[in-house]
Parts: structure tokens; C-alpha cells; sequence
């Protein structure tokens, strides 16, 4: 498998599963020094709230590559195909301009956090790599609409061609 198909298929599930595996430990760790050791580790906790605002981002943008995202469909199952092909690409649409704004917005507010040189009191971890996980997700997640997009946009040309309804 190339590096790029890997990428492709595993980047966001690889990243995720190092990371909730790591949480896990780092918050086993605090729980067991904290309370067996009777030693808490001061920055454990404000390591893991990080570690998860990437598991979440990050994730997101996972369950929009297996288009896992929780919806309302009671009316769209009511619609015919064409209703439901136009309310497939209104949403699409909206979505892909929310995620547009949202990366770019969280991309000026990482940039300001990072030109302020502010670190987290407890770890001294740099507040930029926090606040990162935001763009980044969105912009992965920006990157998956757009392959949904160009798969359907395929699917559909291709059951067109063969005379076939639009999935």
C-alpha cells in the first residue's frame, strides 16, 4: 500500500487510536500516582483535556469520511429522488461553507494565540497546539466533504451512463 493510500484510508483512524490509547495511559497514570502514590502529576489532567480536543476534532472529521454524522431525515425520506438529490446538495453546500468559515476563523485565532506566546500553566505546553485542533480537524474534515462530493458526484455519472437511478 503506498504512503499516500494509507494516508487516504488510515490517517485519521491511526491518529486516533494513538491518541485515545495515550489518554488512556496518561489518565491511568494520574489516577494511580494521585491516588496509590499519594503524588498527583500536575500536568496530566491539562494534557489529557488537550488530547481530547484533538480526539474530537480529529474524530469529526473521521465520521464525516464514513459519513457517520448524526442527521434528521424524517422529511428527506419523505421527498422524492430529485427532492432528495437537491436537499442532498443544499446540505452538502451549507456544510462545506460552515467548515470554510470555521477552518478559517480557528486558523486567525491559533496564529493570535501563537504570536502571544501564551503556555498552559500546568504542562508548559505551548497554547498554539491546543487551539490547532480545530482548524485541523476542520480542515480534514473539509478535505472529506470534497472526496464524498467527487464519489457521489462519480456514482451518480456512472448510474447515469448505465441507465441506472442515482443512489
Amino acid at each position: 500500500m503506498s504512503v499516500l493510500r494509507f494516508l487516504n484510508t488510515k490517517l485519521e483512524e491511526v491518529f486516533l487510536v494513538i491518541l485515545m490509547a495515550a489518554a488512556t495511559i496518561l489518565v491511568f497514570a494520574q489516577v494511580f500516582t494521585r491516588y496509590v502514590l499519594k503524588i498527583p502529576l500536575p500536568w496530566s489532567e491539562e494534557i489529557a483535556r488537550y488530547m481530547f480536543l484533538w480526539l474530537t476534532w480529529v474524530g469529526a472529521s473521521f465520521a464525516t469520511k464514513e459519513r457517520k454524522h448524526v442527521n434528521i431525515d424524517v422529511v428527506y425520506q419523505l421527498l422524492p429522488q430529485a427532492g432528495k438529490k437537491v436537499c442532498t446538495i443544499l446540505s452538502t453546500f451549507i456544510w462545506i461553507v460552515f467548515v470554510c468559515i470555521m477552518a478559517y476563523l480557528s486558523l486567525k485565532l491559533t496564529l493570535s494565540v501563537a504570536s502571544g506566546g501564551q503556555i498552559a500553566i500546568g504542562s508548559g505546553v505551548p497554547m498554539w497546539i491546543p487551539y490547532a485542533s480545530i482548524p485541523t480537524g476542520m480542515t480534514l474534515m473539509l478535505f472529506r466533504l470534497l472526496q464524498n462530493c467527487v464519489h457521489d458526484f462519480r456514482a451518480g455519472t456512472q448510474a447515469n451512463l448505465e441507465g441506472g437511478e442515482n443512489p
